[in-house]
């Protein structure tokens, strides 16, 4: 069952304000300087994973409840 277009766009928006926490603290380290760099590129990859899964949602794409995001884009 698809979900009515204001809860799916309830759904998208959560998941777009995930991804801008994690841009808006990779941001924050980055002013800090070099030293949180492994930090900043894990924030910017679970933000683009995160950005993907709003598409998928987006699309009414169900996809699985995984820590691997190869999953998602080969299944």
């Amino acid at each position: 069952m698809k979900p009515p277009d204001v809860a799916l766009r309830g759904l998208v928006l959560q998941w777009l304000d995930k991804v801008a926490a994690d841009f808006d603290a990779a941001e924050q380290l980055c002013a800090m300087g070099g030293r949180f760099r492994e930090i900043i590129a894990f924030l910017c990859q679970q933000a683009v994973e995160k950005y993907l899964k709003a598409l998928l949602v987006r699309h009414q794409i169900e996809f699985p409840k995984t820590h691997t995001s190869r999953s998602c884009w080969t299944g």
